[in-house]
């Protein structure tokens, strides 16, 4: 696999597997051979219309197995793919098109009605009939063309506020990341993986071309709730799948039973943390095999990984760390403010270095001038290392609490609070206070049989937490609301907050 590119594969899979079937969603199944003339006549298409080198083709659309044949194909010209969101607004999605200035349109026929059309757009066509008479009104062509450095994916991030901003990712980061994975993570001809969370996002994007590269059958989830997850997971005998941390929690909910799935090879989870004891219950129901990764869009996806280990004891530190950095990767802690490296254990912000890290951001110098120091990226996140080189993401640089002078990392309060096994989820936010600038307010779901009030959740920090790290404030709530890729979504948050009646009282 060290010779991997998106760009010029020659069968899509390993050699004399052209008839196995690469993916499958619902009673469609693509063959690694028909995926790979699909990708051709895709290319041929493009060529057709006008696109070249550079060109930008914007697919709205569901999760789809004709995305991948899109995405292969457009890099054999040298165009680069813009997944969208399907979930944003209208607003939104004019942003991320008039951003992106595409020469081709290809989604969902519901979709392409709310995408607007610009002087750069030479064609669009909705997935369906219309489609699949566009792709056949040409032979394939074999355009292998290119570098490495060429970009081929413009993903943009899931900010919750500002500009969207469209991440630049080469075939070269791509095949870092996909070639890096396939051994550790023990994907092959003989694997079968399921895809369940959106394909706009990095990490089913990466986890749907890591199972192309290794010969493996990919199955698309019919939807993401935890029966239908539990249903693929039984019937299809899956080995290995992507999934974010609030599915794990549903789905052993749904289940409810252990080693339920014992084909269950490798479970990968990501987009934020989960508590010891959650692990321990998605442990028993899917088995010993969870992987858990940090990253971001900007990195293709996961850059460290806590593997699993089962001579790890309960409470050991090490469980609520990001893990070990991949061995292609380096990972440092700077100081935001000097940008020197911090010594072992002090907190600054997460820096890596590898093939995984993106170009920079589209149309955007300023901002990929601070992302990208000296061959370094800036993650925006806070952490440390520890002397074995595990990484504990402590919060977001911009989400740092200051108060009364003290900096306060809202993952620090929230691991205390996930201490509590009557809480099942929080997360943690600073609030203007005239006094010390900011206070701590916990936003907190209870497990389903608990009669806990806020005081009490505050009082059970005591001894645990500085005063000035406990929560003033503890609001109760039925669910997080959080994103397609699993993440909090604060600025709803905050503005519950700032409507919300007080509660809790004060440490």
């Amino acid at each position: 696999m060290s010779s991997y590119r998106l760009a010029a594969q020659p069968d899509l899979g390993p050699p004399g597997r052209e008839d196995r079937v690469a993916l499958r969603q619902g009673s469609t199944s693509v063959t690694f051979g028909a995926l790979d003339e699909r990708a051709r006549r895709y290319a041929s298409r493009l060529v057709a219309a006008g696109v070249g080198a550079g060109d930008r083709v914007l697919v709205a659309l569901p999760n789809s197995v004709r995305l991948f044949e899109m995405i292969i194909g457009a890099a054999r010209v040298g165009a680069v793919t813009v997944p969208v969101n399907t979930r944003l607004s209208d607003r939104e999605l004019r942003l991320v098109t008039e951003d992106a200035r595409p020469s081709v349109v290809v989604g969902d026929a519901g979709l392409l009605d709310r995408i607007p059309r610009l002087d750069t757009e030479r064609h669009r066509v909705a997935v369906g009939a219309d489609y699949e008479t566009w792709l056949l009104a040409s032979e394939p062509v074999d355009g292998r063309t290119g570098t490495p450095e060429d970009v081929v994916l413009q993903i943009y991030t899931s900010g919750t506020s500002g500009r969207p901003k469209g991440v630049l990712l080469t075939d070269r980061n791509l095949a870092a990341k996909v070639t890096g994975v396939i051994e550790r993570w023990g994907l092959d001809e003989e694997s079968t993986s399921l895809l369940a969370t959106p394909l706009f996002h990095v990490g089913a994007l990466s986890w749907g071309l890591v199972g192309l590269a290794s010969g493996a059958t990919t199955i698309l989830a019919d939807d993401a709730r935890p029966a239908t997850i539990a249903r693929h997971l039984e019937d299809e005998r899956v080995t290995h799948a992507f999934l974010v941390p609030s599915m794990l929690a549903a789905l052993a909910r749904e289940v409810g039973r252990a080693t339920a799935f014992p084909a269950l090879h490798t479970v990968v989870y990501g987009g934020s943390p989960i508590s010891d004891g959650e692990r321990r219950v998605a442990t028993t129901v899917l088995g010993p095999g969870l992987r858990q990764v940090y990253g971001m869009t900007e990195t293709t996806g996961g850059f460290t990984e806590l593997e699993p280990d089962r001579s790890r004891p309960d409470g050991d530190p090490r469980s609520a760390s990001a893990g070990l950095a991949y061995p292609w990767v380096d990972v440092e802690i700077h100081d935001p403010a000097t940008l020197s490296p911090v010594p072992t254990g002090e907190v600054g912000e997460v820096w890596t270095r590898s093939a995984q890290n993106c170009v920079g951001y589209h149309g955007l110098p300023l901002a990929t001038q601070e992302l990208l120091h000296d061959g370094w990226l800036r993650t925006g996140d806070l952490g440390r290392l520890d002397g074995e080189g595990y990484l504990y993401v402590t919060g977001r640089l911009k989400d740092m609490i200051i108060s009364g002078g003290e900096n306060v990392y809202p993952a620090e309060v929230e691991q205390v609070l996930r201490l509590d096994p009557e809480v099942a989820d929080v997360v943690v936010l600073g609030e203007p206070d005239p006094t010390w600038g900011e206070t701590v307010v916990a936003v907190v779901v209870l497990d389903s049989a608990s009669h806990r009030t806020p005081e009490s959740i505050i009082e059970a920090t005591r001894g645990e937490l500085a005063g000035y790290k406990r929560p003033r404030r503890v609001h109760i709530v039925d669910e997080l609301p959080r994103n397609a890729s699993g993440k909090v979504a604060t600025a709803q948050l905050r503005e519950l907050l700032a409507t919300a009646a007080p509660s809790g009282g004060t440490a």
